[in-house]
């Protein structure tokens, strides 16, 4: 892939796998930002690496990888403050920005109530886009427990699903499962 294939990637998926990485990582934005990069990283060594297997859909690569990156490194960092990022660079719509920045908001007050796998579960399935059994075997825990984590995050989360699934945060169910 040449150098051009790789900044129309970055370009196309930088914004909603930062909203991703930001979401799986507790508020905390310096992990977000880490997070993509490292995605973005691995990304290129992939890539130019004709060893490993090819990747057909980067855009659910990035994503799982950014998430993951996201859920592994959160803990230490400084927790986003909102009032201080009030502009995203590629965000020419003031409305836009602002009513993104309040589904964030509410989004990540709902999420930060939530208990840590139940939270793990939810962005593991439907931010990052694994399967049940991929979830399962990524915390350890059988699919049934998967299932109760996630009704647990959902029925929390269930005001704001639309507006997540509108901006590109969240998948829907059929499409968060499915490899294609």
């Amino acid at each position: 892939m040449s150098e051009d294939d790789f900044d129309t990637l970055y370009r196309t998926h930088y914004q909603a796998l930062l909203a991703k990485a930001f979401l799986a990582a507790g508020s905390r934005f310096q992990v977000a930002e880490d997070a993509v990069q490292e995605a973005f990283i691995q990304c290129w060594r992939r890539m130019n690496d004709p060893a490993k297997p090819q990747v057909e859909h980067w855009g659910r690569w990035l994503s799982v990888t950014a998430v993951r990156e996201a859920l592994r490194r959160r803990g230490t960092e400084i927790l986003f403050d909102l009032g201080h990022h009030d502009s995203a660079p590629a965000v020419p719509d003031l409305a836009v920005e602002v009513h993104l920045k309040e589904v964030y908001r509410r989004a990540c007050a709902e999420m930060a109530r939530l208990n840590e796998r139940p939270r793990r579960a939810m962005v593991l399935r439907f931010i990052a886009g694994l399967s049940p059994a991929e979830v399962a075997e990524e915390m350890g825990i059988a699919q049934a427990t998967v299932r109760v984590y996630i009704a647990e995050a959902r029925r929390a989360l269930e005001p704001l699903r639309v507006e997540l699934q509108q901006l590109g945060i969240v998948s829907d169910e059929k499409e968060a499962g499915g490899r294609g």
